[in-house]
């Protein structure tokens, strides 16, 4: 246990020294949670910038317009007033949005005739155009509906009578698990575990190669210290960092992002133990067999994005090849992000979570395997490559003694 905790005191030292490290440890995942969380704070879109063309300038057209101006999910424009400045502040983003109002609006109104109001919305961003399409409808539907209950009252009918011509098919409809439609509580905290799977394999997985550089990994390959202990002592810094982190993302999320996070606290907590031991240990693993920082940073670099992108977190799984989805699965992140979802979004409970964490249990102890009974053959260090660790710095011989 001296040798253990001797290699841990000597490799926090390290991280101490070593400004970029430590700030990347400690500092660089709240910077990130909180980039992301001033990225999506409001959570939910609105106030969308809104141009309306009223080419009939009627009090019916202007009807119309009230109807927009006086809802929180648009913000009218008053600049666009024609279509030609409608379609410059489409391409410029002034605005996102634009409305019509044709010429003849009020008269063919007065005939009892159809008459169509355009709508437009920009489809170049998707978050825009989902959110833009399902307002107008909401407007749209709320101000129809009010029209036609007036007119209805102006046939002489009684409220009771206009509420049973209306309401004769009716529904209602229910949003579960995120009424909001938060779209911080949608996609934060899958960046949250990616940023703690990347920050958390790059932190460990420049330990080894950094004594290789130096020339000093030899002391501990050729000390009679168990390979076991020696990945004891070298992860016990990371994975309490690791953990720290993983709560203060959570803090951040829920106090300042307004995140849902719900559930057990008991799983919350096993799933990022699991999930920081497979960090820990894989890390370990690659920086003991890979020669040189600047490979372990170019590998974890080109790992990150497609993790993410075909994990089904933010596009689902069941629209992604069953090719991928079947590579994804061999990937820590894909069952931790998806039992994580289910645990604090839908407030589930151990049983629909028993086939990710077994999985998560699996990996987590191959990954231990291996880190734990890492071949302590020496090999020669690369002779080319860029040293990310730079400074100069040697063990004490003392971290070793029994």
């Amino acid at each position: 246990m001296k040798q253990i905790l001797n290699i841990a005191y000597y490799e926090m030292m390290h991280i101490l020294k070593e400004r970029v490290l430590f700030l990347m440890i400690f500092f660089v995942p709240l910077l990130y949670a909180s980039l992301f969380g001033l990225v999506y704070v409001s959570g939910i879109l609105q106030h969308v910038p809104l141009g309306i063309v009223d080419l009939d300038h009627s009090k019916e057209s202007r009807d119309v317009v009230s109807a927009f101006e006086n809802t929180p999910d648009f913000k009218v424009i008053p600049e666009v007033t024609t279509y030609a400045a409608l379609e410059k502040g489409m391409k410029t983003g002034l605005i996102r949005a634009g409305v019509v109002i044709p010429e003849d609006y009020s008269q063919k109104l007065s005939q009892h005739q159809l008459t169509q109001i355009l709508t437009i919305y920009d489809g170049s961003n998707l978050i825009y155009g989902f959110n833009t399409r399902k307002y107008f409808q909401q407007v749209l539907n709320t101000f129809s509906a009010d029209h036609t209950a007036a007119y209805l009252s102006g046939l002489g009918m009684t409220k009771h009578e206009i509420t049973n011509v209306m309401d004769t098919v009716s529904y209602s409809m229910e949003i579960w698990y995120n009424p909001t439609l938060s779209y911080a509580t949608f996609i934060y905290m899958g960046l949250a575990l990616m940023i703690f799977q990347q920050i958390g394999l790059l932190g460990i997985g420049l330990t080894a190669t950094r004594e290789k550089e130096r020339n000093t990994w030899i002391q501990f390959l050729s000390a009679a210290v168990s390979p076991w202990k020696i990945f004891l002592g070298k992860a016990l810094p990371y994975y309490i960092a690791n953990f720290f982190n993983y709560g203060l993302v959570m803090w951040v999320a829920v106090r300042f992002v307004n995140v849902k996070i719900e559930g057990s606290v008991a799983l919350i907590v096993l799933l990022g133990l699991l999930f920081d031991i497979i960090v820990v240990s894989a890390g370990f693993v690659v920086s003991v067999y890979v020669p040189n920082s600047l490979l372990v940073t170019r590998y974890l670099m080109l790992i990150s994005v497609p993790i993410f992108v075909s994990s089904g977190y933010s596009w689902p799984s069941t629209h992604i090849p069953k090719i991928i989805n079947e590579l994804v699965r061999l990937m820590p992140y894909t069952w931790m992000a998806e039992g994580f979802r289910l645990l604090t979004v839908k407030n589930l409970g151990f049983s629909y979570l028993v086939d990710k964490i077994i999985v998560l249990i699996v990996m987590a102890a191959i990954s231990l395997f291996f880190a734990l009974t890492f071949s302590k053959r020496r090999k020669p260090p690369a002779q080319t490559g860029l040293a990310v660790n730079g400074s100069i710095s040697y063990p004490d011989k003392s971290c070793l003694r029994l």
